[in-house]
C-alpha cells in the first residue's frame, strides 16, 4: 500500500484547521456568512504557507451541499471530490505549463457553460506568475466581468511579477510566514497522532528549520521519523538534517564572549570532523546570539525568544554574565563573519580567524578614560611648550599675553570661528567682542609649529584687557591715558553669556587639573578687573547653586600605580586589562591581581601574553621577580586605577562647573532672567 506522506495526510479540511493564516480564513469565513463574496481572490505568499490548500477550502465552501458555509461538511460528494482533486465544477490548472494565449482561449470557452452539479465553476490557477504577458492580456476583460457562476483563484509565490492590471480586479490577500511556535505546536500534535515520543529540542529544531513554512517542517518531519524511528531525540535530529548539535553553538558563544579562542577553534574542529556547513553554523550562532541580547535586555521570561526551556536557561545564564555592549559588538563581528564566508574558498579558515579575531577583541575603554587621558597629554603639551614657566605659581601661569589691536582681515569670536562667516549682519551682533587678542588658537608667538593641544582662550577670561558689562571707556579716560583702542557696549544674550562663562571655565581647566574643589564657590573670586568708569558700582551677584557632591578618590599603592605606569609605556593594551585589577597581594615575592568575577579584563589577563606584560612591567618599577598570580572574586579588596581615574575626572567635572556657575556673567544673566535660574546647566566635553 502507497505511503502518504505527513504534509498531504494531514492537510487541513476546515478554515479552523489551518493555523498560522487567521487574518486570511477569517476574512473568507465572514465573506461566505455575508454573502458579499468576490468573483477573483489573489492568494501570494512564500512556499507552504497554505495558498493552495485555502483556494480548495474555499472551493469547498462555495460549493458544499450545506452551503455557502465557512465550515464545509467534508462528507456530502462535492467536498469528497474536491479534496481528492477530481471535481469536474473545480478546475486546477497549472500556472508553468498552461502559460500561453491558447490555454487561456480554450479555458474561456468552457466559462458561459453552468456547472455540471456545483453551484459555482471555480478556476484555480496555481503559480500564476509563469503566464506569458499576451495570456494575462487574454484574461482582463474575462476577470473584469465573469459570468455570475465562475470565480477565480489566482496563487503565487511572487507576488511583483502579476500586472497591475490583473491585482487591480481580484482581491488581494497576502499570506505571511507561519509563527515558530505554531509550527512547533502542529509538530507536536501530528507527533502525538501518530505515536511517536520526541524530545522539546528535537521539535525546536524541526520549527526553527522549517523557515515559517508549515509544508517543509512536515517533509523534514517525515525524514527525521524514517531515520529515528518512534523516538525523535535532539541530537540525531540535527545528525540526520546536517546540523550542528546545539551544545556546539553554546560552547562557541561562551567561549567567544569569554576570550577563550582555543576551545572556540576545538568546536570548530569537531564541526568539521561531521562535515558540516560552516555557513549555516554562522548563522545559527547568530541567531543564538540575538537570542541572548534579548534575553539580557528584556529578561528571561519573555515570548521574543522561541527556545526550550533548556536552551533558554542555558542563554540567559551566558547572557547574564557578560555586558550587553559586549554580546552586541560579537553580535556585529558574526553577521560580517557571514558575509566573508560567502566570499571565501576555504571557509573553515575564514571561520577560524574570525573566530579568533572575536575572541581576542580589544576591550572598550569608557569615554570618561579617554577623556582623562586627552587631558594629560593636553596639559604635558602645554607644560612644555611653556618652558620654565610650568613651574610658575598658578596666578602667573595665567596671566595673559601682551594684547594687540584687531587686524582687519576679522576677529574670531570664543568658539574659534573668523567673524567675516557670520553674514552681513555681524557687526551688529559682535560689536562687544572688539577689542584686544591674544595669541591666535594652536599658534606659538615666536613662529614655531601649531600646537594642536594648546587651547585658545578668549580674551574675556583673561584677567584684564577686556570690556566691562557695567558701561563703556570713552578716549582719554584716566584708565586709558587716551591712546589705547576704543571698546564699545552692545546688547548681549543671556545664553550666549552663559556660553562664553563656560567656554571660559573650561579654558582654565587644564591648569587646575589637579587642584582639590573648594568648598563653595565665592563669586568675588571670580570677578574680573573692569576697564570702565570706576565710579559705577557692580552689579549684585548671586551665590552660585551648590554642586552635586563627588565621591571621594579612594587611594591606590604608589608600587601598582608605577606598575601599571610601566605597562602603559610598553603595551597599552595589557594596560588596558590590569587597569580593572586591584592588587590583593604585592611584594617583592608574590604579586596578586584580583579581578571581578566573569570579569572579560580578568580572562584576557590570564592568557600567557598578558602575564609575560605584567613580569616585564614589575621587574621594570620593583627591580624584583615576584610569582604572579591572576584570581577572581566577587567583591575587590580595593579600587581599580580605571575606578580610580574615572572619579577623578568627575572631580575635575564638578570644579569646571562650579567655577562656571559662578562667572560674573551667568550671575548678571541671572539677574536680567530669573526664570533661568533653576533651568541652568552646564556641559562639560
Amino acid at each position: 500500500m502507497s505511503y502518504t506522506v505527513l504534509a498531504r495526510k494531514y492537510r487541513p479540511q476546515t478554515f479552523s484547521d489551518q493555523v498560522g493564516q487567521e487574518h486570511v480564513t477569517r476574512t473568507l469565513a465572514n465573506a461566505i456568512t455575508s454573502g458579499r463574496i468576490a468573483h477573483a481572490f489573489l492568494f501570494t505568499g512564500v512556499r507552504g504557507v497554505g495558498k493552495t490548500t485555502s483556494a480548495r477550502l474555499l472551493a469547498k465552501a462555495l460549493n458544499c451541499e450545506q452551503g455557502p458555509t465557512p465550515e464545509p461538511c467534508n462528507v456530502c460528494d462535492a467536498c469528497k471530490q474536491i479534496t481528492a482533486g477530481i471535481d469536474l465544477d473545480v478546475l486546477e490548472i497549472d500556472g508553468a505549463s498552461n502559460n500561453g494565449v491558447d490555454d487561456v482561449r480554450r479555458l474561456q470557452e468552457s466559462l458561459p457553460y453552468r456547472p455540471t452539479r456545483d453551484r459555482f465553476k471555480i478556476v484555480i490557477v496555481d503559480e500564476v506568475h509563469m503566464l506569458t504577458s499576451g495570456a494575462f492580456n487574454a484574461f482582463l476583460k474575462t476577470l473584469e466581468e465573469p459570468p455570475a457562476h465562475v470565480k477565480f483563484i489566482f496563487a503565487t509565490t511572487e507576488a511583483h511579477k502579476i500586472p497591475i492590471t490583473i491585482r487591480s480586479r481580484c482581491q488581494h490577500y497576502s499570506f505571511r510566514l507561519i509563527p515558530q511556535n505554531v509550527i512547533a505546536d502542529r509538530v507536536r500534535h501530528i507527533l502525538a497522532a501518530e505515536g511517536i515520543e520526541a524530545d522539546a529540542q528535537a521539535v525546536a529544531i524541526v520549527a526553527r528549520e522549517a523557515a515559517g513554512s508549515m509544508r517543509d517542517a512536515l517533509t523534514l518531519l517525515d525524514q527525521v521519523i524514517a531515520f529515528s524511528g518512534d523516538k525523535l531525540f535532539g541530537n540525531e535530529v540535527a545528525q540526520k538534517l546536517g546540523l550542528a548539535d546545539r551544545d556546539h553553538l553554546f560552547r562557541v558563544a561562551e567561549a567567544v564572549l569569554s576570550g577563550d579562542a582555543k576551545q572556540a577553534l576545538e568546536v570548530i574542529d569537531a564541526i568539521s570532523s561531521q562535515g558540516l556547513d560552516f555557513t549555516h553554523f554562522t548563522r545559527q550562532w547568530l541567531e543564538l546570539m540575538r537570542d541572548m541580547v534579548v534575553l539580557r535586555v528584556a529578561g528571561d521570561r519573555n515570548e521574543l525568544v522561541e527556545l526550550p526551556e533548556a536552551e533558554r536557561a542555558r542563554a540567559a545564564g551566558i547572557a547574564s554574565a557578560h555586558e550587553l555592549l559586549e554580546l552586541e559588538r560579537v553580535f556585529s563581528g558574526i553577521a560580517k563573519l557571514i558575509d566573508e564566508l560567502g566570499k571565501a574558498g576555504a571557509p573553515r579558515v575564514v571561520l577560524e580567524m574570525g573566530v579568533v579575531r572575536l575572541a581576542t577583541r580589544p576591550p572598550l575603554r569608557d569615554l570618561s578614560e579617554l577623556i582623562a587621558r586627552l587631558s594629560q597629554l593636553e596639559s604635558s603639551s602645554g607644560s612644555n611648550s611653556a618652558g620654565a614657566g610650568a613651574g610658575a605659581p598658578a596666578a602667573s601661569r595665567q596671566a595673559p599675553p601682551a594684547p594687540r589691536p584687531p587686524s582687519s582681515g576679522g576677529f574670531a569670536d570664543p568658539s574659534g570661528r573668523n567673524n567675516n562667516d557670520r553674514g552681513p549682519d555681524a557687526g551688529s551682533r559682535g560689536a562687544s567682542d572688539v577689542g584686544p587678542r591674544g595669541p591666535m588658537p594652536g599658534k606659538d608667538p615666536a613662529g614655531a609649529k601649531p600646537n594642536p593641544f594648546q587651547r585658545f582662550i578668549p580674551p574675556e577670561s583673561q584677567g584684564h584687557g577686556g570690556p566691562s558689562m557695567g558701561g563703556s571707556t570713552q578716549p582719554g579716560s584716566p584708565t586709558h591715558g587716551g591712546s589705547a583702542p576704543v571698546p564699545t557696549m552692545a546688547a548681549v544674550t543671556p545664553i550666549g553669556l552663559a556660553r562664553s562663562a563656560a567656554a571660559q571655565a573650561i579654558a582654565h581647566a587644564p591648569a587646575e587639573e589637579h587642584r582639590a574643589p573648594s568648598a563653595a564657590p565665592v563669586a568675588s573670586q571670580l570677578l574680573v578687573a573692569s576697564p570702565t568708569n570706576t565710579q559705577a558700582e557692580p552689579p549684585k551677584l548671586h551665590a552660585a547653586p551648590a554642586p552635586k557632591p563627588v565621591a571621594p578618590v579612594h587611594p591606590v599603592s604608589e608600587v601598582w600605580l608605577s606598575i601599571i605606569a610601566e605597562l602603559r609605556k610598553g603595551d597599552l593594551r595589557w594596560a588596558a586589562m590590569f587597569e580593572h585589577g586591584v592588587p590583593s597581594e604585592l611584594n617583592r615575592e608574590r604579586v596578586t591581581v584580583t579581578f571581578q568575577e566573569g570579569s572579560f579584563f580578568g580572562r584576557q589577563a590570564q592568557t600567557q601574553g598578558g602575564l609575560d606584560a605584567l613580569q616585564r612591567a614589575v621587574q621594570a618599577a620593583m627591580q624584583a621577580a615576584p610569582k604572579l598570580d591572576v584570581r577572581f572574586a566577587a567583591e575587590l579588596p580595593g579600587i581599580s586605577v580605571a575606578k580610580r581615574e574615572a572619579a577623578q575626572l568627575d572631580e575635575r567635572k564638578e570644579g569646571i562647573k562650579r567655577k562656571a556657575l559662578g562667572h560674573p556673567r551667568v550671575l548678571e544673566a541671572l539677574k536680567v532672567f530669573p526664570e533661568l535660574a533653576t533651568k541652568q546647566d552646564v556641559q562639560v566635553d
